[in-house]
């Protein structure tokens, strides 16, 4: 039987130029299709303890801001508990993350427009998510949570792979279409607990931006100390590797 591994895409900004957000975060999570159903038990369990819902949608902005559902993370053991046990699930080996980050301001000097972020950003974690697939010798699902104005993007991104491969010689177009066998448009109602993974990942990933590339100093809480090691321990691990890719 064919293994499956599947990447759930999200984000963190947007590409547009008119919103207030400096990065667009492109944030994937890379996991195998057989270890989803346990991910999503334990995080089932987890919400239910914390939110009493089962059913809430991991949000970043709104947990990080600690906002609706989240408010009782302003309770600093509380929040310290809720993330120990987050990233002890996260943790798993098994799981990897994938972040494409764009710095806006750099790209409108570069004179990119917003479906040039889009596209290469898709084009970007998509090559590599086949190399990945290619190494580990598996097929691949793709799952993004939909937009209107992004789907195009990611659809252009995923044809092209189709036809052309990743354009270095790694995978041609035949490859990709033999490995990644299917391509879902979802929402959040959908649940999908990998895509509430990359959510949450992406705002991590844009930390890791400010602190290494833009050089802020700015003195972590305990918490984002914890969300930090858990991204440098995703990135170094050499049996399954992360990737954090700057475009611009």
């Amino acid at each position: 039987m064919q293994l499956y591994k599947v990447l759930s895409i999200d984000e963190t900004g947007k590409a547009s130029f008119k919103h207030p957000s400096k990065l667009f975060v492109l944030s994937g999570t890379v996991i195998p299709e057989k270890l989803k159903s346990k991910i999503d038990a334990k995080m089932r369990a987890l919400k239910q303890k914390f939110f009493e819902d089962e059913d809430i949608v991991f949000h970043a902005r709104d947990m990080a801001r600690k906002k609706g559902p989240f408010k009782i993370l302003l309770n600093s053991k509380t929040e310290l508990d809720f993330y120990s046990r987050f990233i002890s699930f996260v943790n798993n080996p098994e799981i990897s993350f994938f972040f494409v980050i764009t710095n806006k301001a750099k790209a409108s000097k570069a004179n990119w427009q917003e479906g040039t972020i889009l596209k290469r950003s898709y084009l970007k974690i998509l090559a590599d998510f086949t190399r990945h697939l290619k190494a580990t010798k598996t097929n691949g699902k793709i799952i993004t949570e939909s937009d209107p104005k992004q789907d195009i993007c990611l659809i252009y991104a995923h044809n092209r792979l189709q036809s052309e491969g990743t354009g270095d010689g790694s995978v041609n177009g035949s490859e990709y279409r033999h490995m990644v066998t299917s391509l879902s448009l979802v929402n959040k109602s959908n649940y999908d607990i990998d895509v509430q993974l990359a959510d949450t990942m992406a705002l991590i990933a844009g930390l890791k931006y400010e602190i290494d590339i833009q050089g802020n100093k700015k003195k972590l809480s305990r918490v984002e100390n914890m969300k930090q090691r858990l991204l440098e321990r995703k990135l170094s691990d050499t049996k399954n590797p992360s990737l954090f890719e700057v475009l611009i």
